[in-house]
């Protein structure tokens, strides 16, 4: 900044040189942005951008993302602006790439340096260190070499330099956080050095509406040319800024205005349509009461359908159970029964035995009796004497039978008769000499001790008799013998044969005697039949037959005296026999009642484990057909599939009636449900309900679905009172937003009308060239201002929507404005379409919109740049800053010197860009020049990039007034320059 503009009061501010290193396709370059100056060399040797990178160090920004609104950097001869990627790379290629700013304000000297950042993508970092850069040059770069040019400094880094740069002083800073840039950037706290230390522009406040305003600001200190739209944005944006609160900003989002109309027009006609069907709704909650009622039948079923389940598992288990009690039964049973059998086939042995013995015991008892009935025929003869006389008998019968047959038998027989008569009558005889000497018998000389076993043994051993009375020796000889024999109950064992007791009796001789004599009579008679016979043949068949029936009795006879002796042992043994039959009998009997009571017993248990069995057999097909019913079910309802039993049905309640009786509920339940399906469709065909997921579409919906479903209904209709006075509450806030909006939209007006006067207000008195009175016209949208006229004519007050046509309007409004695409929102930017200026010249009556020429332009621009950025930096404040103009070939040659004194005065210092065609006279003007496409260095950072330009700028005036060379007219209007 001049002297002459500084002053005790002032506080100055300026950035005085520009370093980049390894950047912008330059080695290093080192140009002083302290003054006016012209930058000379080739074309595309990116000479602009150097100039364009003070953009990086007076925004606060950390990296190229969206470069395009933050720097804008243009592409000039494509004719659109760089992409993210392009313009990180020009800038920051490698990692030797640096850009330092040096700038002074109250504080004192400081540098500001940019480094490529690895943290990020696009990313670069900040550090800030107060010392002037001179002391940092060593450290990018090494001018001690031979030709003077200079090299790249090995090793160069940015932690090595960091590390430098803490050692130079304590109050460097690294810093990347967008915030804490503002802060350090912008600062204005001017008596306080430590906050103000590294400020480069201090704003008057800084919000993000003043940092946006001043973005736009520095964007055309860096871009000056004859752009109306350019001037425009940045005069919305200062207008946007220089508002009282922040509350004011024009940011009037119609899309979100008509979105916010149409969506309580889209709830009023919803209500609308809920309200229509109601009456359906209330059909609709008389079967859902219905339905839930029977909706228990759901889970009744499931716990039906567990119930089987169970009942099938725990009745197969009884089942087994009773098949094994059955067959248990069933074995036993066999076991009584064959046990039973058995005692009945030997109690049927023992019966037999029975009546055998009853058999023998009766044959017995008549062989005794016939026995006993022949012996008394023959008196006192024993047993074998009655034989013999049987036999003689017989013989003698058999021969008489055979003489009756026979003449020559006859002859015979006589002859036996004749010595038969003689045998008979020496018997008689001799019974007679025993009967003489019976008292001598051995029975009566003999104990009974004695006598008994001899006569159990043959009672003619006692019935002998010696003829005298025995001897000691005799009778003790008999005696030992007989106390061999050992008495037992029924008679004697010798040895291990037993002997019947046998009675003791006389011989009766007198019965011997008659008994003989009647053989002799019968020998007699049998001999005068014989003899009679030969006379009287007639007679011999009838004889014949008389005698072959004496013969068979005789044998009979005989016959029952063999079967006598054993008569009596066999009815004993019979007897006994029978007896231990009939005892085994009673015995078999009694087990036989035991087991047939056993068998009773058992058969009623059997028929108890049968009936059982049956009983769970019929109760288990019958489970099984509930079972086949139950999956009849669920295939007619496969949703019952998926419910769930609180419990299953306890096994006792399930049965076919119970299952009758669900099966009705589910029908009813089913019928209920197809009802409420049409309705909750319906109501979704009706936009009345929203079925996000198709659930109710589908053919069988989950009864959660139904029931949320009709809960949303429920509440639905149930806050339909509430929903239309909350309805009617949003109408009168949406009716109040668009008062609101209303308000914005002319006061909004009125602040570009009021802002426009306050600047020509301010130009009041300003001359440049021939003009003496300059006024700036900012153009609104046409279209803004009718959308202005036609919100006045509305009523915003009240609970009811505006009516159709006015948004009707508003969507023309839109399409009109806007176009098709993009945002809706109606910003300052969009409402200002141009700044244009009226103009008089001396001696002229009226102001001329007629166009001045671009350097008169440029002038006004810049003029009103100037007035722009007081709005936005701290009142008093004095800038030193360079000012690129592109143009500067179209500026008029004479108007030269006036821009570049006007220039000064407002703290900017005119830079452009040109090759070695430009004018040598526009070389003088600017006064100080930059060739920097001369040198190039033999050790660089990067083999691409070696151009090397530092030491200063060359120039004419040094340090003389510009007016001591130019036109003396315009000296007036130049002061000294500082170098």
């Amino acid at each position: 900044m001049s002297d002459s503009q500084g002053s005790p009061g002032n506080f100055s501010f300026g950035i005085r040189r520009l370093v980049l290193v390894d950047s912008a396709g330059f080695c290093y370059v080192e140009i002083p942005v302290d003054n006016h100056g012209l930058i000379l060399g080739p074309g595309n040797l990116g000479k602009s951008s150097l100039l364009n990178s003070l953009r990086l160090f007076l925004l606060p920004e950390n990296n190229f993302k969206n470069s395009r609104k933050k720097f804008a950097f243009r592409n000039a001869s494509a004719g659109s602006f760089y992409t993210n990627e392009e313009s990180y790379q020009h800038y920051f290629p490698s990692q030797f790439s640096f850009l330092i700013m040096e700038a002074e304000n109250p504080a004192g000297v400081h540098c500001q340096i940019l480094y490529r950042d690895s943290a990020s993508q696009l990313s670069y970092g900040r550090a800030f260190v107060p010392v002037a850069y001179d002391q940092l040059r060593p450290l990018f770069w090494d001018g001690d070499d031979e030709d003077g040019i200079g090299q790249a400094v090995p090793e160069l880094s940015f932690s090595r330099l960091s590390e430098k740069l803490k050692k130079l002083s304590k109050e460097t800073r690294l810093v990347n956080d967008p915030a804490k840039l503002k802060q350090m950037l912008y600062s204005s706290e001017l008596m306080n050095a430590d906050a103000v230390r590294y400020s480069v522009l201090p704003l008057g406040e800084s919000d993000e509406r003043r940092v946006q305003s001043l973005r736009t600001l520095i964007l055309l200190l860096f871009e000056m040319k004859a752009d109306d739209q350019a001037m425009s944005n940045a005069v919305a944006s200062i207008i946007e800024a220089d508002k009282k609160f922040a509350d004011d900003a024009f940011d009037f989002n119609i899309d979100d205005f008509l979105n916010r109309h149409d969506q309580l027009k889209q709830q009023q006609t919803q209500l609308n349509r809920i309200e229509k069907e109601r009456s359906r709704f209330e059909k609709l909650e008389k079967d859902y009461q219905a339905y839930q009622t029977l909706l228990r039948s759901q889970h009744d079923f499931a716990g039906f359908r567990d119930g089987v389940s169970h009942a099938l598992q725990d009745i197969g288990a009884r089942r087994k159970a009773a098949v094994e009690a059955f067959n248990e039964q069933n074995e036993t049973l066999r076991h009584v029964l064959q046990a039973l059998k058995k005692l009945e086939q030997d109690a049927s042995g023992l019966k037999g035995e029975v009546r055998s013995a009853d058999r023998r015991i009766k044959q017995a008892e008549q062989n005794q009796k016939d026995g006993d009935l022949l012996l008394s025929q023959y008196g006192e003869m024993t047993l074998q004497e009655i034989e013999d006389i049987q036999k003689e008998e017989l013989e003698s019968r058999t021969g008489h039978l055979a003489a009756l047959k026979s003449a020559a038998q006859a002859e015979i027989r006589l002859e036996q008769i004749q010595k038969k008569k003689q045998e008979l009558e020496r018997k008689l005889e001799s019974v007679q000499e025993r009967e003489s000497k019976q008292h001598w018998q051995l029975q009566n000389q003999l104990d009974e001790g004695a006598a008994a076993p001899l006569r159990a043994v043959d009672p003619r051993l006692v019935m002998a008799s010696p003829g005298r009375d025995l001897d000691a020796d005799s009778k003790a000889a008999i005696e030992a013998f007989a106390r061999l024999f050992v008495p037992n109950d029924k008679g004697f064992d010798w040895f291990d044969t037993e002997y019947q007791a046998q009675p003791a009796r006389q011989t009766d001789f007198a019965e011997q005697r008659r008994h003989i004599e009647g053989e002799l009579h019968g020998l007699e008679k049998e001999r005068a039949e014989l003899a009679d016979t030969a006379n009287q043949e007639h007679h011999r068949p009838r004889l014949i037959e008389r005698t072959e029936k004496e013969i068979r009795a005789i044998e009979k006879d005989l016959e029952t005296l063999q079967r006598y002796p054993a008569a009596a042992t066999t009815l004993r043994d019979a007897t006994e026999e029978k007896q231990a039959a009939e005892e085994q009998l009673a015995k078999l009997e009694e087990q036989a009642r035991l087991e047939q009571e056993k068998q009773d017993a058992v058969q009623q248990k059997a028929a108890k484990a049968r009936a059982e069995k049956e009983r769970i057999e019929e109760r288990e097909r019958e489970l099984a057909g509930l079972s086949r019913s139950v999956g009849t079910v669920e295939h007619r309802f496969p949703h019952l599939k998926l419910v769930e039993a609180e419990k299953p049905l306890d096994s006792e309640q399930v049965s076919v009636a119970a299952f009758d009786d669900l099966q009705t509920q589910l029908d009813d339940l089913e019928e209920r449900r197809r009802s409420i399906l049409d309705h909750l469709r319906q109501f979704v065909y009706l936009g009345i309900h929203e079925d996000t997921e198709g659930e109710l579409q589908k053919d069988s919906p989950a009864s959660s679905a139904i029931r949320e479903t009709f809960k949303s209904l429920s509440d639905l209709f149930a806050g339909m009172a509430e929903r239309w006075n909350v309805l009617e509450q949003q109408v009168g806030i949406h009716n109040e937003t668009v008062a609101s909006y209303r308000q914005a939209l002319k006061s909004n007006h009125d602040h570009i009308a009021r802002f426009e006067a306050q600047l020509n207000r301010e130009l009041e008195g300003v001359r440049i060239n021939d003009l003496v009175e300059i006024r700036v016209d900012i153009h609104t949208d046409p279209k803004f201002r009718n959308l202005v006229e036609e919100a006045n004519n509305i009523d915003p007050y009240g609970n009811q929507l505006q009516s159709d046509a006015f948004y009707d309007r508003l969507r023309v409004f839109v399409a009109d404005f806007f176009g098709e695409g993009g945002s809706k929102r109606l910003t300052m930017d969009k409402v200002i379409t141009g700044i244009s200026y009226r103009t008089r010249k001396e001696n002229a009556a009226n102001l001329d919109k007629k166009g001045q020429s671009t350097s008169t332009t440029a002038l006004i621009n810049l003029e009103l740049v100037y007035r722009l950025l007081k709005r936005v930096l701290y009142p008093g404040v004095q800038l030193s800053f360079p000012m690129v103009l592109d143009e500067l070939a179209s500026v008029d040659i004479s108007q030269m010197p006036s821009l570049l004194e006007r220039l000064r005065k407002q703290g900017f210092n005119l830079f452009s860009a040109a090759t070695h065609s430009a004018s040598a006279e526009v070389i003088y003007l600017i006064g100080r020049h930059l060739e920097v496409g001369q040198m190039r260095t033999a050790k660089p950072y990067s083999p691409q990039r070696t151009l090397v330009f530092w030491g200063g700028a060359e120039g004419f005036t040094n340090g003389e007034a510009i007016s001591h060379w130019a036109d003396q007219t315009q000296a007036s209007l130049m002061e000294p320059v500082d170098e």
